[in-house]
């Protein structure tokens, strides 16, 4: 090769170097201001426009930024990142968005249905196209896109759950559930929990709770007793009790009465007027076998020598009107407390007032029968009651308690009048 093809064949490597390291310089710079203007740079998107005026995000984010002030210009680019990106569903959005304001519903919701089939699991764009529907009052189609976005995220329960009790607060408006009931997803019991603590209103949990009902798919344990526990709050004992007895099976039933399972034969059941274990590390609560025990299980508790709540096992009642007798059993083995323990019937209210109380229980003894009367006045606030275990006596600290007890064959019957 002769000198002069050396020379220009070197000239245009180097031509193409400095137009690989330009292209290089002009993508970067672009893509630098992006980022800047993603992150919330107003001017950032003009720079990146001047160094390529073909960047689809640039582009994107300056048609944002303009859709108030200026939305003809809005518009425009927004069209030309979609059509330089066309997989991207952000510009999308956003122009189906001015499209609705300008009255063009029919492309807007087409513009709206292809976002989201771009991208389906963009939980931005989910809940972006959720607003949409719901500006354009197409709840189902909202409720549609909200799903989406739990089913990809629980977490997301704290943004949305408040947006579908709404829903559920309105009459005209909860019949959009109706569908999604029909086959409960995997958040529903959680957004029930919130809806069960949150709601304003005791009505909008029931009429949620009715319209689940009525489909085929029963109440889930959870949901019956975060009903039947919203019901108590409420003070609404006879109807809580109506629907968890409802939700008792077959081998559950066999053990009703006053007080339910009084022999401790089946582990406790979540909520309602099932026995309550609450966990506490001041005690082991189980149910054994042991010596003497009538049945196959009784009530051990194991207390471990630390500070111990007041309040322990308890069981809600419904009791009506009158006079009653309260039996059971119990054996104490090495008992040490600075009081006594005692079985405490109260109305159920907070901090109710006593109705009457066991003999309190301390030292050692082998199982012997308690019993005490008591009476349920006729008064609105002694419709519920709760049979609790409980430290007699306790001070402003909590005690420290050791040792163990056991408790069987616990009964409440009626008294006839005198």
């Amino acid at each position: 090769m002769s000198r002069t093809k050396r020379w220009v064949f070197s000239l245009l490597i180097l031509a193409m170097g400095l137009l690989v390291a330009w292209r290089i310089l002009v993508v970067g710079m672009s893509d630098h201001y992006t980022r800047k203007a993603g992150l919330g740079d107003p001017q950032a998107a003009d720079s990146a426009l001047l160094w390529n005026g073909s960047q689809p995000r640039a582009l994107y984010l300056k048609g944002y930024a303009l859709m108030e002030t200026d939305p003809e210009s809005s518009e425009e680019f927004l069209r030309q990142s979609i059509a330089l990106n066309p997989g991207d569903a952000d510009p999308m959005e956003s122009l189906a968005r001015l499209q609705m304001q300008s009255g063009r519903t029919a492309q807007a919701d087409r513009l709206i249905e292809l976002a989201v089939a771009r991208m389906p699991a963009n939980k931005g764009v989910r809940l972006r196209a959720a607003d949409y529907w719901v500006a354009r009052g197409k709840l189902d189609r909202a409720l549609s896109n909200w799903t989406a976005v739990l089913e990809l995220d629980r977490n997301q329960g704290g943004q949305i759950y408040p947006l579908l009790m709404r829903l559920a607060e309105n009459p005209k408006t909860l019949g959009v559930f109706r569908a999604l009931m029909q086959s409960p997803p995997s958040w529903w019991d959680d957004f029930f929990a919130y809806l069960a603590a949150n709601a304003g209103k005791l009505e909008t949990v029931v009429n949620v709770a009715t319209l689940r009902h009525a489909t085929e798919v029963p109440l889930s344990a959870r949901e019956r007793a975060l009903l039947v526990e919203r019901l108590q709050k409420e003070q609404q004992w006879p109807e809580a009790y109506l629907v968890w007895i409802n939700g008792l099976d077959k081998e559950q039933r066999r053990y009703l009465g006053s007080v339910f399972d009084g022999g401790f034969e089946l582990p406790p059941g979540e909520g309602g007027f099932f026995w309550h274990f609450p966990e506490h590390k001041a005690w082991i609560i189980r149910r054994k076998h042991t010596y003497g025990g009538e049945g196959e299980k009784s009530l051990h508790i194991l207390y471990r020598g630390e500070p111990t709540p007041v309040h322990q096992v308890h069981q809600y009642l419904l009791l009506g009107k009158g006079r009653y007798l309260l039996q059971l059993r119990a054996r104490v083995d090495r008992l040490r407390i600075p009081s006594g323990l005692q079985w405490v019937v109260r109305c159920a209210e907070d901090n109710g007032r006593v109705l009457g109380a066991s003999s309190p229980l301390v030292g050692a003894s082998d199982w012997e029968m308690q019993q005490f009367r008591f009476e349920v006045p006729d008064s609105l606030d002694c419709r519920g009651q709760v049979l609790r275990l409980e430290i007699s006596d306790a001070g402003a600290e909590l005690p420290v308690v050791e040792g163990e007890v056991w408790f069987d064959r616990i009964s409440i019957r009626k008294l006839p009048r005198e």
